[in-house]
Order: C-alpha cells, then sequence, then structure tokens
C-alpha cells in the first residue's frame, strides 16, 4: 500500500482532503444563499403586523435577511418611481401605482398562486381587485394583499335612543335624504364646540367614495353622473350640514388628531365613518356603538368600499426567488398571522373561516355583516391636475357658504372629460416593453 511521507495510506489521505472539500463548498454555498431582501413601504417599522410579518418569514428562512424601509406616505410612490427609472427598485413593495403594473414592471403572480396551492377565490374580491391593474384579476395578478379594510357607518347606539331614531340597518345603505335626515333629528348644534354634539360628519371625498358615482360604470363619462340630480342633491344636502352646524367642520376636525373618530369616540357625534382599526378606541371609551354600510347618493345599490395593501415585486428586483418566498408567506401564513396581531380580518376569507375570525366578538361579527354590501370599484386612471376638485368645491360651498352645487359640478363635467380622455389615452399607451 502506498503511503505518504508521513506514512498515511495515499488513498485515505485523498478521502479526507476530499470530504474536508465538500465540507469547504458547503460552507461557501450556503454563505451564498444568504440574501438582504429589500422591502419598501410606508408603514411604519413598529406596525404590529410589519414587526410580526418581518420575524415570523426570518424565522422561517434564516438565510435571508429583511432590510425594511419605511418612506412617508406622501414620498413614497416618487421613491419607487426613481428606484425603478435607475432599475434598482426593492425586492419587495407595497403596489401603490397601479401603473407600475399596467407598464408591465412588476411581476405577475398567477402562476406563482398556483404553484403556492392558493386559490385567489379564496380572498375577498374587494381586495384583490386592488392586485390587478383595472380590478380585473383575470387579466393578471401583480400583488399579495395581507389584510381586508372597509369604510363603513358607525353609529352612537344611546345618541340615535335618546332622539327616538331607529337604528340604520346593516344589509341596506341610508340614502342621502335619510342620512341628512338623522343627522339633523339627532345633532344639536352649538356655537361653542364643547357644547356641541354632532348629528352626522360629511367628508368632501365620500360624495364620490363609489368612483361610478362620478365617472359611469366603464369609468369614461362624467356627464350625467358627476352633475347628476342625485349627486347635485347629496352636495347640497351635505355641506348644508357643515353649514348649519349639525356636522362638524374643517377647523374642528383639525383640532382632534383623529378626526371624527376622536369625536366619535368622546360620544359627541351621533354617527359617521370609520374603519375596524378605531373599534378598539370605542370600546376603550364605552360608545355602546353599531354598524352599518356606507350612505349612497338617491338611486344607488348599497355600498361598502374595501382595500387592502397589495405587496410584490418588480421584474428589475435583485432577488427574484427569495422576493417569491416572501409573497408567499404574505399568502399564507401571513393571513393566520394578521389575526393575531391586527384588528383587521385577514384578506383570505377561507382561512377568515378556518379560525373563525370574530365567533366570540359581536363587534367583529357585525362588522362581517356590513361588509356583505362591499363592491368593486370602478377603475379611473390617475387625473392630471386642472380636474374636478371636491376639496375647492366643499370650501366654496361649507366656507363661502355657497348653497347650490349645480354650477361647480357642471363646470368640472366640461373641465374634467377633456381631462379624463386624455388620462385614458395615456394609460392605455402604457404597454410592457417587447
Amino acid at each position: 500500500m502506498l503511503r505518504d511521507r508521513f506514512g498515511f495510506p495515499v488513498r485515505l489521505v485523498f478521502v479526507l482532503f476530499l470530504i474536508f472539500g465538500l465540507i469547504q463548498a458547503a460552507a461557501g454555498g450556503a454563505s451564498a444563499q444568504s440574501v438582504e431582501l429589500s422591502v419598501w413601504s410606508y408603514l411604519p417599522p413598529d406596525d404590529p403586523a410589519v414587526k410580526a410579518y418581518i420575524e415570523r418569514f426570518q424565522a422561517a428562512n434564516p438565510t435571508i435577511t429583511i432590510k425594511y424601509t419605511a418612506y412617508p406616505e406622501s414620498d413614497y410612490t416618487d421613491k419607487v418611481r426613481t428606484a425603478l427609472t435607475a432599475k434598482s427598485p426593492p425586492d419587495i413593495a407595497i403596489m401603490e401605482d397601479r401603473a407600475w403594473m399596467k407598464a408591465g414592471l412588476v411581476v405577475e403572480l398567477s402562476a406563482a398562486y398556483q404553484q403556492w396551492g392558493v386559490n385567489p377565490a379564496d380572498f375577498n374580491p374587494g381586495g384583490m381587485a386592488r392586485t390587478a391593474p383595472e380590478g380585473n384579476i383575470a387579466g393578471g395578478i401583480y400583488g399579495v394583499g395581507d389584510f381586508l379594510g372597509g369604510n363603513i357607518l358607525v353609529y352612537n347606539k344611546a345618541l340615535l335612543d335618546q332622539a327616538g331614531i331607529p337604528h340604520p340597518s346593516a344589509e341596506t345603505s341610508l340614502t342621502w335624504p335619510q342620512y341628512a335626515d338623522l343627522c339633523r333629528k339627532v345633532g344639536k348644534p352649538d356655537r361653542n364646540p364643547a357644547n356641541a354634539v354632532y348629528g352626522c360628519s360629511v367628508d368632501q371625498a365620500h360624495f364620490g367614495i363609489w368612483a361610478q358615482w362620478m365617472f359611469g360604470a366603464d369609468g369614461r363619462t362624467v356627464a350625467g353622473n358627476l352633475n347628476s340630480e342625485p349627486m347635485v342633491q347629496a352636495w347640497n344636502m351635505g355641506t348644508a350640514l357643515v353649514r348649519d352646524g349639525y356636522a362638524p367642520n374643517v377647523s374642528i376636525l383639525q383640532n382632534n388628531p383623529a378626526g371624527v373618530a376622536d369625536l366619535f369616540a368622546q360620544g359627541k357625534i351621533a354617527i359617521t365613518w370609520s374603519d375596524f382599526s378605531e373599534v378598539a378606541k370605542y370600546q376603550a371609551n364605552g360608545i355602546d356603538f353599531g354598524m352599518a354600510p356606507f350612505y349612497v347618493i338617491e338611486g344607488s345599490e348599497s355600498f361598502v368600499d374595501t382595500w387592502t395593501t397589495p405587496w410584490g415585486t418588480f421584474r428589475d428586483s435583485a432577488h427574484q426567488a427569495e422576493a417569491l418566498k416572501f409573497l408567499q408567506f404574505i399568502a399564507t401564513d401571513a393571513q393566520r398571522v394578521r389575526a393575531e396581531v391586527s384588528p383587521d380580518p385577514p384578506l383570505s376569507t377561507k382561512v377568515a373561516q378556518e379560525l373563525g375570525w370574530g365567533t366570540d366578538n359581536p363587534i367583529s361579527q357585525q362588522y362581517l355583516a356590513v361588509l356583505q354590501q362591499a363592491k368593486a370599484q370602478v377603475f379611473v386612471p390617475p387625473l392630471p391636475e386642472g380636474a374636478f376638485d371636491s376639496a375647492e368645491v366643499f370650501r366654496q360651498m361649507t366656507v363661502e357658504r355657497k348653497e347650490d352645487a349645480r354650477p361647480f359640478l357642471d363646470d368640472a363635467v366640461a373641465k374634467t372629460q377633456p381631462l379624463l380622455d386624455k388620462a385614458w389615452q395615456d394609460w392605455e399607451a402604457l404597454a410592457p416593453a417587447a
């Protein structure tokens, strides 16, 4: 048997070197697999869901480290656009601008959902609509949502009972005339805000919270929609409530950090809009409240607006495989995590049912019942400057005390339709590079 100069068999030495080499290669391979995954969002790092997602994902994927960056919401889309232009986008981001999807900058995930064993039909359709360029996931899915949010009405049972007003239905929206009538019957205006009890709240954005009221069923026509008789009626009734002191004005809301949510928690407003994240505040303050679908213009179906945060990855992201792992986590385990750390239900209806979300909580059950009135939003591309400015019309009718919305809305139609046409042309020109 051949031996080396130290007396060891040559074959044994070869085997030992081979084993040592394999160990070194394995160590080197593990090191090469270590990845820092960049995640951008406008959610603060101490957001309970964000913290939980990062901790759980990293525990399950020890070779992946999350580098989380939160930008102010007002700056977020500009930061992402700049990174996209430089072809150095983050690995994961909230897809806040659907133009990124339309232009082919975002990875389409339909095949990934199938690979993960996740059925898009198991998720709430209102939230899933946010993951598609124009709200139709049949044309492609570009994100994964984690929770189901909804704009609803909350009402103070005691204030309504004192005024002899029946509680609103959880199944049928109040129309603007019904909402205004309730507001005036319950409200107790006072020049001193400390003594006032507001019957309701009125927000400039809510006259068109369902986009089809302003832009039609196809999202392309403002004439006869934005200036329809029911829309004029809504603006006239709603702004009159502010002028007459039955609803708080802008200056009063500015004195409350959370606006109408604070007033409702103080028992100073009878009915207002809210999302489910404020419920704990109302309960902590001992407010006995109920929930109802959003108010609507006359002739409209009942309505609730729903949404989610669509997480996705870009075609130019550096770590595609790891990004898809993170998105798989959001589509699966994070749905359960969300139910543990957040008041909102998971976006997955299937997971919510499996967990029995809200089974022992009457408030949660009522919220789910109200969400049955959720409707898909009509897609409208971003409008350029010069289009309808609801804030200015609201200011004219509350601060300047104008009483008729018709001239404002007719003028808005004339200015907005050409800009809407141009917005659609620009949108349709967005196409993935060949």
